[in-house]
């Protein structure tokens, strides 16, 4: 049995992962390849500081440094999102760190100005630490012209400043992975990242939560394409496993719409969570990080979209109910708008 659930998780390299401590009731993972990712740099810096005649021990130490802080800034970006989800009423328990990035295991209520709150929030813990750091290094060199602004050069001011000692080094440096960490979030515009996000609970307020979802993955699938032809124009190869992963992502999420949509309440009985998906010769093997993800998230949002229109059909027939005693104009309103709106959605 154990040997089953731990080929299953071998066979999905999202899960190819590490506990590495929990927090606030969050575990935090770490994949391997962020590992191997780690070690990888350093020892091309290595290989550098051999070709430049330097010593290895400033250069490791400066490598292992730059890792940990890409670390640190990553995580706090996710309990960002984490922290936000729970502030607004949803659920938070699990972050993952990998190349890529960072994935927050968080389910908001299946409202969009919710999904946009603990969105949001994952790039605003950026800006203020790219915000802090950019405040002193402004203040040491006397002038704002010391920050790194330019995206293509995110760690090099645009004025040469001084002092350029240790402290000024990491304050360039975390200015910079935040800088890049935001921009990256905000303006990259498919799953996961924050943008694709963003726009999808943007849309969901207009347009509903399908026509949202079908808007933003196609928006994310053109963006993804785009992005990953820049990347391999420039070579490099982290940044096309973005923009592929990005595309997958978005793929995905359209193709769990369309399903959504054609059979309704999606042919499976989601009171079982993501055990739903398994057969009944199967249920020992536990399913992959995202089935597990999307299941849960689904059964949720089912859930709430029937509680949220068994309260809207009370509303309704309550105001019904007083226009017959009272008369139309002893309604308030909000009970007006609710009328209104509540009505033009039952005609379509």
């Amino acid at each position: 049995m154990a040997t089953s659930r731990w080929h299953s998780a071998m066979d999905n390299p999202i899960n190819w992962s590490l506990r590495v401590g929990r927090v606030f009731d969050i575990d935090i993972r770490l994949h391997l390849l962020f590992l191997i990712w780690g070690v990888l740099q350093i020892l091309e810096d290595m290989s550098a500081a051999s070709r430049a005649g330097a010593g290895w021990a400033g250069v490791i130490g400066w490598g292992a440094g730059v890792t940990l802080t890409l670390f640190l800034c990553v995580l706090l970006h996710e309990f960002g999102h984490c922290f936000a989800a729970r502030r607004v009423g949803g659920e938070a328990d699990q972050i993952l760190l990998w190349p890529l990035g960072g994935l927050a295991s968080v389910s908001p209520p299946h409202r969009p100005r919710a999904h946009f709150i603990t969105t949001i929030w994952g790039p605003l813990v950026n800006v203020a630490i790219f915000g802090a750091a950019g405040l002193v290094l402004a203040i040491r060199a006397g002038s704002f012209s010391a920050l790194p602004l330019n995206p293509f050069h995110p760690f090099v001011p645009l004025a040469p400043i001084g002092p350029y000692d240790t402290l000024t080094r990491v304050l360039l440096l975390v200015f910079g992975i935040n800088y890049l960490l935001t921009l990256f979030n905000l303006l990259l515009p498919f799953y996961p990242m924050d943008g694709g996000r963003l726009l999808h609970a943007w849309l969901w307020k207009r347009h509903g939560y399908r026509t949202a979802t079908l808007t933003a993955t196609f928006v994310g699938m053109v963006g993804a394409v785009g992005f990953g032809v820049v990347a391999l124009m420039t070579g490099n190869l982290m940044l096309v496993g973005l923009a592929f992963f990005g595309y997958l992502t978005c793929y995905q999420q359209r193709q769990m719409a369309k399903e959504y949509a054609a059979e309704n309440d999606l042919g499976y009985d989601f009171s079982r969570g993501f055990r739903a998906f398994e057969s009944d010769r199967d249920t020992a093997v536990r399913p992959g990080f995202f089935k597990r993800r999307r299941a849960a998230r689904l059964a949720k949002a089912l859930v709430r979209e029937r509680e949220e229109a068994e309260a809207r059909d009370r509303e309704f027939d309550r105001i019904l109910a007083k226009i017959s005693r009272e008369g139309m104009g002893s309604l308030s309103g909000r009970e007006r708008k609710f009328l209104e709106s509540e009505t033009q959605r039952r005609k379509v």
